[in-house]
């Protein structure tokens, strides 16, 4: 009975039937051993939404949901960098799951002039160079290709806990490690508890195993940030 009510409440409302039935299909389509085809999923979900924040934010939730929240937490990340004293302007950004570029659009605000966004879906790349003229755009999996360069910022936002092979998060925090530039922050979003969530596409992961990827680096105080918290990790700076 249950089921043939939620079944006649789908009916109604199609983009609940679609989410319902993706939800229950995305982890076979997209099953891969130890992980799931993250380059695909995120391809797929991007040309679906394309820059509706639906796409990257929360399916289940209207557009203008979406739109409030990422504006709150636009608000809260802004709040983070004027704490740990970010100078956009004099700044180079590497922001790793640009997705529809919406904190490239923040640095642009504040001044920021030196921004490399870098995904595993290219799908809005040939838009968001249009968008921002003189920021760069790569296709690239920070889990399982290397960086290049060194960035005084880089922001991994609603990222971390997409990837769910433990190699290839160990690989990706070693990465930004490797390029984070001295003195540099990095800022980062996670539920902070290993128990809050797992999923094909999501697993959480608790503060110490951001602790022992970055010794001797200082952490700030988590803020709340949507359904997560986001916090700053800055490298020492150079002697």
């Amino acid at each position: 009975m249950n089921w043939m009510k939620r079944a006649a409440r789908w009916a109604g409302n199609p983009r609940s039937l679609g989410e319902a039935l993706r939800a229950r299909f995305d982890p076979l389509r997209y099953w891969a051993p130890g992980g799931y085809r993250a380059s695909r999923y995120w391809a797929d979900r991007l040309f679906r939404f394309r820059f509706d924040l639906q796409g990257v934010g929360n399916a289940a939730l209207s557009s203008g949901e979406n739109e409030r929240m990422y504006r709150r937490a636009g608000e809260v990340f802004l709040s983070l960098c004027r704490t740990l004293k970010i100078e956009f302007s004099r700044t180079e950004m590497l922001d790793i799951g640009c997705g529809t570029g919406y904190y490239a659009g923040i640095f642009r605000e504040q001044g920021g002039k030196s921004y490399l966004g870098v995904d595993v879906a290219d799908v809005l790349f040939p838009e968001l160079r249009r968008r921002f003229p003189g920021f760069s755009f790569l296709k690239l999996d920070v889990a399982a290709e290397a960086l290049s360069g060194t960035f005084g910022l880089i922001a991994m936002i609603d990222v971390t806990q997409h990837i769910t092979s433990p190699k290839g998060f160990s690989f990706a925090l070693r990465n930004v490690r490797e390029h984070l530039a001295p003195g540099g922050t990095f800022t980062v979003t996670s539920w902070l508890d290993g128990r809050a969530r797992r999923s094909f596409y999501e697993v959480s992961r608790a503060l110490d195993v951001y602790n022992a990827a970055f010794p001797g680096c200082r952490f700030s105080p988590p803020l709340p940030f949507r359904d997560k918290w986001i916090f700053g990790i800055t490298a020492p700076s150079a002697p």
